[in-house]
């Protein structure tokens, strides 16, 4: 959009240089008080002249206007008016002084038109690439410029004409381009040489004004023509192909627009010149500033699509400008009415009191626009509301990334009824990643397709690239055979660069509706919740590959700081065993098991937020600070104290951890543990039940906690099995879940076993779960029974 608003405003600018140098290179003139065209025509310009509107200047003044180059201001002039019944009527004129800005003065309403109708030329430029289109707005503007210009400083009325003819050329193609056919482009350049001859023959100097008069009818004519034609194809098609809903509305406004189009050429043709030169310029501005607004409505609804998404701040600062102007005209009129004194000379005081209005309730009042367009356009519709709300859970469930893509499009699919959704990539992303089964499509990366969204930070729409060529034209068929509408792109980040990691392309809606400005909120939402997806996808995998490859830089020395454990032999009435793998070469997870007797152990089983080597050397900090002070005979409830004070001192909240602990005693057989915030303790009593113990406290690092400790009482052949999320959350091929219910029957169904042997078995269980597909968190497991007595 900032793109946009920049080419816009060049635009503007390059046209207002180009006005006034046009206005530069003439000085001021002394002429008649009214306006008149080569033909003699007398233009409705004026309202003082209005009984002279419609007539006629006789050929002998056009002609003695025309050669008498020294006229003197408030000079009188006698001339002769043919008025419609052919009556002549001879009036005397004072003759004015024209000045430079008096072509701003008098043909504000036509320049404003051409400005505009200028600016809808490049929007649909920069929109949709539509030469046709752009072409048409281009002419138009410039046939308003013109004919300002014939008017004031009597110009060569080639560019007129070559307009006017161009214009009707281009109707010729609309009839095509309106309806879904194919442009005979063959046409184009016999029809602007023929444009360009008419422009050459009534630029000629002695040229009778009679044969203008013709050429203009000629002009007009085709332009009737070929607008009649159109509607009458528009109106046939409306009746054969019965469209409804938008599409109904979208085919309504387009006929009425063209209506609005022909009915000044057609008034000049058939009605000679009734009502357009007879009635004041404000019907002939409001007739076609409503032409330009339902053409673009009715042509194009998809247009405004880059624009709608989703109300930009560029929109809302526009709409923030316009209150703004509307305050500050509002202040100047109500100080002029209740000060009609030729007061103060300076408004200071009003732009002083303008200037604390806006301060203190600009932000307030953006804020405010914001909110009623995403109540009105999203909050009120339940379907949307719904839908997002579902996505939203989506994200926060323990899902893999393929499944909650699968999912978010599914509930996308339902939500908008639509046909489909893809999310195309480039090949070299996720390229180790296997997409089966997933709406992903590869594309080479260096494909000009891939290039062409790369390179783009806006909406594509499929019937935008209708009758492209080149690049275009291999676009329109590569979305068009995927029945895709919409290409939505999603941002990523690449060395600080804002990249296009993926576009999500949608296909067509089931009811042939077009999307409304609610479920264009929607889908933008929708894309953003998508490529953050995405992106921490992208980020993850970057960010293993990194990992492997310093793996084993000082693995050894932490690995034997961290998980040199004790051998079980060395306390008496426990078995243990234990499984530690990681992700990527070191372990996030923290497991000590510290001997305090030779019948109590200290045992400590945590998950620190990541893995890989920066919560390696968190984990032996953390070993260390353990050790420390159980040395110094700190107690359970004071360990776990201390672990937090240190995450919350060193940290401040960015780092914290999961922690489940306590003192296992064989001879009194109780486990006294605390469990901050980490996965539940199981227990399976010699008869096979098995218990969870779920309770757990804050997690570590968050904040200030006093944690309290808890006893069990067991028994001989006790079982008591401490794990961590990554034995849980290990997806298998099909990216289910092992989850805790699976290990729970693992556990029962290998009861019997040596409680030695249970983890690597339970390792080779995840390895067959897992298939070919990588670790994606570090696993542990704990496995400890009460020796029979």
């Amino acid at each position: 959009m900032r793109e946009l608003s920049i080419t816009i405003f060049s635009t503007l600018v390059f046209g207002l240089l180009l006005f006034f140098s046009f206005i530069g290179v003439h000085s001021t003139t002394v002429r008649l008080p009214f306006f008149y065209y080569p033909t003699g025509l007398i233009a409705n310009f004026d309202s003082e002249y209005q009984n002279l509107w419609g007539n006629s200047l006789s050929e002998f003044d056009i002609l003695r206007d025309s050669v008498e180059s020294i006229q003197n201001k408030g000079q009188t002039r006698d001339i002769t008016i043919i008025n419609e019944q052919n009556e002549t009527i001879h009036k005397s004129f004072e003759l004015i002084e024209f000045r430079k800005l008096d072509v701003i003065k008098i043909f504000y309403l036509d320049l404003f038109l051409a400005f505009f109708s200028l600016l809808t030329a490049v929007y649909f430029y920069y929109s949709t690439r539509d030469g046709l289109i752009f072409s048409f707005f281009l002419n138009l503007s410039l046939l308003l410029f013109s004919n300002v210009f014939l008017l004031t400083y009597r110009i060569s009325p080639s560019p007129l004409f070559f307009s006017i003819y161009l214009s009707a050329f281009i109707n010729y193609h609309l009839i095509f381009r309106l309806r879904g056919k194919e442009i005979p482009s063959k046409w184009i350049l016999p029809q602007i040489l023929i444009a360009l001859g008419v422009a050459i023959v009534a630029g000629q100097e002695n040229v009778d004004f009679h044969i203008l008069d013709r050429m203009v009818n000629i002009g007009y004519g085709l332009t009737v023509i070929f607008c009649l034609i159109n509607i009458f194809l528009n109106f046939k098609d409306l009746i054969e192909n019965k469209p409804s809903g938008d599409a109904l509305i979208k085919r309504i406004t387009l006929i009425f627009a063209i209506v609005l189009y022909v009915s000044v050429p057609l008034s000049v043709i058939v009605l000679n010149g009734h009502p357009w030169f007879f009635v004041d310029r404000i019907f002939f501005f409001l007739t076609y500033l409503l032409f330009i607004i339902f053409f673009c409505y009715g042509t194009y609804k998809y247009t405004f699509i880059p624009s709608f998404v989703i109300f930009t701040p560029t929109i809302i600062t526009l709409l923030l400008v316009t209150i703004s102007s509307v305050l500050y005209i509002s202040l100047l009129l109500l100080v002029d009415y209740f000060l009609p004194l030729p007061y103060v000379k300076e408004r200071w005081f009003l732009n002083l009191i303008l200037l604390f209005l806006l301060t203190n309730y600009m932000i307030p009042i953006k804020l405010r626009i914001k909110e009623l367009i995403d109540y009105w356009f999203f909050e009120t519709n339940p379907v949307l509301s719904h839908g997002i709300e579902t996505i939203t859970k989506l994200i926060t469930e323990p899902i893999s990334m393929r499944k909650t893509i699968s999912s978010i499009n599914k509930t996308v699919m339902e939500t908008l009824n639509v046909s489909n959704i893809i999310i195309l990539i480039p090949g070299d992303q996720f390229a180790r990643t296997d997409l089966r089964n997933v709406n992903f499509m590869r594309i080479p990366s260096q494909s000009e397709i891939w290039n062409y969204f790369a390179n783009t930070d806006r909406v594509t729409v499929t019937s935008h690239l209708e009758y492209g060529i080149g690049l275009r034209e291999t676009l329109f068929s590569f979305l068009k055979g995927l029945n895709v509408q919409l290409a939505f792109p999603a941002f990523g980040y690449s060395s600080n660069k804002k990249v296009v990691r993926a576009m999500i392309l949608l296909g067509e809606k089931g009811d042939s509706n077009y999307f409304s400005i609610g479920e264009l909120k929607f889908i933008n939402e929708v894309v953003k919740i998508t490529a953050m997806l995405i992106e921490n996808y992208s980020l993850l995998e970057d960010e293993i590959q990194k990992r492997k490859i310093v793996r084993d830089i000082q693995t050894a020395s932490i690995v034997d700081n961290t998980l040199r454990i004790i051998a079980p032999s060395e306390i008496k009435g426990i078995d243990f065993g234990y499984l530690n793998r990681p992700a990527v070469g070191i372990s996030g997870d923290y497991l000590d098991i510290i001997p305090i007797s030779n019948t109590k152990i200290i045992i400590l089983l945590g998950d620190v937020a990541g893995h890989g080597l920066g919560t390696g050397f968190l984990v032996s900090a953390i070993k260390g600070i353990v050790r420390e002070h159980l040395r110094n005979g700190t107690s359970l409830e004071g360990l776990f104290k201390e672990i937090n004070s240190f995450f919350r001192a060193r940290y401040k909240g960015s780092e914290f951890m999961t922690l489940l602990g306590g003192l296992i005693d064989s001879e009194s057989k109780t486990f006294t543990f605390i469990n901050a915030g980490h996965l539940a303790l199981l227990q399976m009593d010699p008869s096979g039940q098995l218990i969870t113990h779920a309770k757990t406290q804050r997690v570590l690092g968050i904040l200030e906690t006093d944690y309290q400790s808890q006893q069990l009482q067991l028994k001989s052949g006790t079982k008591l099995f401490l794990f961590t999320d990554g034995i849980t959350e290990t997806f298998g091929k099909n990216d289910e879940l092992f989850g805790e219910e699976m290990l729970i029957d693992f556990l029962k169904q290998n009861n019997g076993l040596p409680i030695k042997e249970l983890p690597s078995i339970l390792s080779e269980k995840l390895d067959l779960f897992r298939g070919a597909r990588d670790l994606t968190d570090d696993i542990t497991f704990i496995a400890l029974s009460f020796v029979t007595d």
